[in-house]
């Protein structure tokens, strides 16, 4: 157990080390003064401009305090939702090992933030701040964006080949965690894939749901 928690905190170490890095990397690279310029100058007086960057500088700091946050709230959901899952279906598994492999599968997320860097150092150019919001391989990708009700880019945002990988991902560490319980390995990948999208799945679906319903009522 306490093997379980420990390795369990030092690959959360680990993401937050790796996702700070990558935004740091797209702070560095990416957002400029100019950008800035490029995202408001027709919109806002160049005074609200420069009071924005002062801002965004000053407070940029807050931005990497939140970021093991949000992976932490992202982990535990993702854990809740498998634990609800088997319990269901009466299989016995402690939560923090579902939250380990919740973890692992994460690294995955990191692979979608490199590959977006990689496009948007080599094959991207940025014109202005809401080009940063680019997902790759996204089903979003294929339409324009300014022609999209803003009440359906989330969703499809979600629907990415990074998204699936993860799926496939989690179904394949639970496999083996749920084999690794049993005296007698008995299960497979294809009922462990269904456990994941019925459990995570059906948790992500209402996430989904509430962030349209959010946009619908604020917009």
């Amino acid at each position: 157990m306490k093997n379980t928690y420990y390795n369990g905190w030092i690959l959360f170490l680990v993401l937050c080390f790796v996702n700070a890095l990558l935004a740091f990397s797209f702070n560095y690279l990416f957002v400029s003064d100019i950008l800035y310029y490029q995202t408001y100058g027709e919109q806002l007086a160049l005074s609200r401009i420069d009071k924005m960057l002062e801002l965004s500088k000053k407070w940029e700091w807050l931005g990497y305090v939140f970021i093991p946050i949000i992976l932490f709230i992202r982990v535990v959901f993702t854990s809740l939702c498998l634990y609800i899952g088997i319990f269901f279906v009466q299989i016995d598994l402690k939560f923090s090992k579902l939250f380990k492999i919740a973890l692992l599968a994460e690294f995955v997320y990191v692979l979608s933030g490199i590959t977006k860097l990689v496009v948007f150092i080599f094959f991207k150019e940025l014109s202005t701040l809401n080009d940063l919001q680019f997902i790759p391989f996204s089903l979003l990708n294929i339409f324009d964006k300014n022609a999209i009700d803003p009440l359906f880019v989330h969703p499809l945002g979600m629907l990415n080949i990074f998204n699936l990988v993860y799926f496939l991902v989690l179904a394949w560490l639970l496999k083996d965690l749920i084999n690794e319980e049993k005296e007698k390995p008995t299960q497979n990948f294809g009922g462990a894939l269904k456990l994941v999208v019925t459990s995570y799945g059906s948790g992500l679906l209402l996430w989904v749901v509430l962030g349209m319903f959010l946009t619908l009522n604020l917009s």
